[in-house]
């Protein structure tokens, strides 16, 4: 249960109320063989999700299957449309890879996989009942004992036919309680020191209890002398008790102009974004992102959520809290209300598609979304509608054309997001010559597309993502994109080669090529990358492909993950031993090779081994010599039939994983592994397990 669940997160200084989430669990009664719908319901910023949160947290164990969608409204509007949603919902451990066509072909495939197991879905942030419709339907659709969660501001919305849903209000937090939650982020502890009490007191009841706006103003008053105190909780007293968002511009207006823009960015196009690709924008316009997002941190009006997988990538993504996501779209929209023609941020559809029909106003203009729901053809750019859009830095579309002679219209676009973007170019004279991110997934195109020449991007690309592009068999000319750092070319299925001109890409650091089951091998001139960190791929577990690692991968000693999955690898070159910082190395699934070279206890870094369900006969006598190895994953190695005894010098060893091995022995040294946490013998039949259990009592 334990590797089966991922927990949310909740806020770093929680105050949880006992009450309340006993009141939910009562709701609930898990214990209760029906199916049951709770809505938990209140005003923007009362706490709705941490609660939600805490009560999944607490039972989600109890479940086959636990999601929790959060924010659906946002995420539904992001990812244009309520599929999205239903793929996240069926992809959980286990199920699948989630694909669904359309929403009713979603709404068939959860009845037929949920109608006998016991699942936990968690709805955050619905606004429409079209959500509840479509992504949790009605009791029928699941198996005994099943739970729906959902949290909303409007308890209109949970007023279905259909479908009995039981109610829970939120509450304003008691007075004790939101003085405890105040004083955490204004002096990082539970009460007030001498001198800020009553001043406190005051900030809180301005506040009208509200977590997101203790929170906040919390954040804004740390460290600041007490004669701003007396300043700033005037300005509190003057908004009304239960204007939330007046109460919270003046953390925004507290901001200098480059803070201002990120967060403005974040609140209309990037909440629930990994971070990478909008600090690379942000850089570019000389935003000082590192800066920037550590005051919205530090203020409260952004939070960075980390998250890693298993193969160690972290990922860190932007969120915003939705209260303060609508104060950062209203600014936006008030612009129009301070002489300005044209909002500098549209994001949505149909606002993008006026102010491109418009014949002037459009100079204000920094970032567009023209992504429709509709799966008709996508809109053809002119020159005429692009005239005057100097100052827009972002641009993304599905399914777009240019036509015409762009004449450089767009000479400060950094960011063209164009996914399915149709195998032919219609426009000339692009060149977008500070374009730092281009995403091309999903698109039609090969690599002779006429686009890379039109395009014109070059030496200032970072991102280059051909994610899907299935009509790929090579990748195009590298030379040009000189400043590359991140190439991306999963699930481009009939790729065979990687250009060699890949070597030119000198500041490369990520390489991801998952999903390319065609792949032949890498090009021997990528090992001359020597900033390269990560490379990841995923082959097809039928695949007879044979895939050749260039004999001098050694080279790459920036080199921190490596994984090579479900591969036919024709010889593991011993020159791998010389990937000093090699954090992780992951085999897993792959075929062709007996052995691991001696060389691999070289890799004095390797954090993570995974050489499940490969066919390797025996660890290198040597791997003792891996002293920072913490995982070791040999699942499905049926040929290995024993540990080396060097296995009890791995001091660092947490976890060791041998489920459905052809072990048959431990080597008495494995008691020297004082730090081994968890044992995985699931299906290890010819394991005597006495003798396990024996060095466990021992040790």
């Amino acid at each position: 249960m334990e590797l089966k669940v991922k927990h949310k997160s909740v806020p770093k200084h929680l105050i949880q109320r006992d009450d309340q989430v006993g009141a939910v669990l009562n709701l609930l009664n898990i214990e209760s063989p029906d199916v049951r719908f709770v809505g938990i319901h209140g005003m923007g910023g009362i706490g709705k999700t941490a609660l939600a949160k805490t009560v999944y947290n607490g039972i989600c164990d109890h479940f086959n299957h636990s999601i929790f969608l959060t924010d659906v409204r946002e995420s539904s509007r992001q990812h244009k449309g309520i599929e999205h949603l239903q793929k996240q919902i069926l992809a959980g451990p286990g199920l699948g890879s989630g694909e669904v066509t359309d929403v009713d072909d979603g709404i068939m495939r959860m009845r037929e996989m949920f109608a006998y197991k016991r699942v936990m879905i968690v709805l955050d942030g619905v606004d429409d009942k079209k959500h509840i419709q479509f992504l949790a339907g009605e009791a029928s659709w699941f198996g005994s004992g099943s739970r729906i969660i959902i949290t909303t501001r409007d308890q209109r919305v949970l007023e279905i036919k259909q479908q009995r849903i039981l109610t829970f209000e939120v509450e304003e937090m008691k007075p004790e309680e939101a003085l405890q939650l105040f004083s955490m982020h204004a002096f990082g502890k539970e009460s007030p020191p001498n001198g800020y009490l009553s001043l406190s007191e005051e900030a809180v009841a301005s506040t009208g209890r509200l977590p997101l706006a203790l929170e906040v103003m919390g954040s804004h008053l740390r460290d600041k002398r007490h004669a701003d105190w007396v300043d700033e909780i005037e300005r509190l007293e003057k908004v009304p008790h239960r204007d939330v968002e007046e109460k919270l511009t003046i953390s925004y207006e507290a901001l200098d102009t480059n803070a201002k823009r990120i967060f403005l960015d974040i609140a209309c196009f990037f909440i629930n974004h990994e971070r990478t690709n909008p600090t690379y924008m942000w850089e570019a316009c000389e935003f000082n992102p590192q800066m920037g997002l550590k005051v919205l941190i530090s203020m409260s009006l952004v939070k960075v959520v980390a998250e890693k997988d298993r193969d160690g990538i972290k990922a860190k993504r932007l969120w915003m809290h939705d209260q303060l996501r609508d104060l950062g779209r209203k600014i936006v929209r008030d612009e129009s209300l301070k002489g300005v023609v044209t909002c500098s941020r549209l994001w949505m559809h149909e606002d993008a598609l006026d102010v491109l029909r418009q014949e002037e106003g459009r100079e204000n203009v920094e970032m567009l979304c023209l992504c429709s729901n509709r799966s008709a053809g996508g809109h053809t750019f002119t020159p005429q509608q692009l005239s005057g859009l100097e100052r827009l830095r972002y641009l993304e579309c599905i399914g777009a054309n240019f036509y015409g002679d762009m004449k450089h219209l767009l000479p400060n676009l950094m960011w063209l997001s164009w996914r399915y973007c149709p195998w032919e170019f219609t426009g000339t004279d692009l060149h977008l010559r500070n374009l730092v991110i281009l995403d091309l997934s999903w698109s039609f195109i090969s690599e002779n597309w006429s686009g890379w020449s039109h395009i014109g991007a070059g030496s200032k690309l970072k991102v280059l993502d051909l994610t899907g592009c299935r009509y790929l068999i090579k990748t195009p000319d590298l030379s040009k994109f000189l400043s590359l750092e991140r190439l991306i070319l999963a699930d481009c299925r009939n790729l065979v080669e990687i250009d060699p001109s890949i070597h030119k890409l000198k500041g490369l650091k990520f390489l991801n090529v998952q999903g390319c089951v065609s792949l032949r091998g890498f090009p021997e001139e990528l090992c001359s990358l020597d900033r390269l960190q990560v490379i990841l791929h995923t082959g097809s577990l039928d695949s007879t492909l044979p895939f050749k690692i260039p004999e001098l991968i050694g080279n790459l000693t920036s080199l921190l993950i490596l994984k090579m999955n479900n591969v036919q690898i024709i010889e593991l070159p011993e020159s791998i031993g010389r990937l000093s910082r090699l954090r992780s190395l992951s085999l897993k699934g792959c075929s062709g090779f007996m052995r691991l070279p001696d060389s691999l206890a070289d890799m004095k870094s390797l954090v993570k081994l995974d050489i499940s369900w490969t066919g390797i006969v025996e660890l290198p006598q040597n791997i003792g010599r891996l002293e920072k190895l913490e995982l070791l994953y040999l699942n499905g190695c049926e040929k290995m039939k024993k540990l080396p005894d060097s296995i009890g010098d791995l001091r660092s060893l947490a976890k060791l994983h041998l489920s459905w091995s052809g072990i048959t022995e431990l080597p008495d040294t494995i008691r020297n592994l004082k730090n081994l946490r968890v044992t995985n013998i699931e299906e290890v039949k010819e394991l005597e397990v006495v003798n396990f259990h024996r060095y466990a009592e021992e040790d």
